[in-house]
């Protein structure tokens, strides 16, 4: 059975996205940068209206974001010094956390960073 995702749903991701790049202090430059998209795109989704669609490689770019920042908020406790330690040099990452989410490989590659970060906790 193949599963629908509704406007609602949709519109859901878009909000989660754009609410997630605030609290992590990426602008919709940055943000059009992680979606791979042009900025109108990013303004389109701020405002409602464009919807991420599912199976696409923004859709599931969008998706890592929102679980980056979740992961931080859940090991640092708050925005301000999530934003400050996106934007640090990290031995781990060999990089600036908000360097590497430029790109998919990069953006997953912190996700996996703070995921296995998490499980230490």
């Amino acid at each position: 059975m193949k599963s629908v995702t509704s406007s609602a749903e949709k519109a859901v991701l878009g909000k989660a996205f754009i609410r997630a790049g605030e609290g992590l202090g990426l602008d919709d430059t940055a943000l059009s940068t992680v979606l791979d998209k042009q900025v109108s795109t990013v303004l389109l989704l701020r405002d409602g209206h464009e919807l991420l669609q599912p199976s696409t490689d923004a859709w599931s770019r969008a998706l890592l974001l929102v679980e980056l920042y979740q992961s931080l908020l859940a090991i640092i406790g708050n925005e301000q010094d999530a934003r400050s330690w996106l934007s640090s040099k990290n031995r781990g990452l060999c990089g600036r956390p908000r360097d590497l989410i430029t790109c998919r490989v990069g953006l997953e590659k912190v996700v996996q960073y703070l995921a296995a970060t998490r499980a230490l906790i």
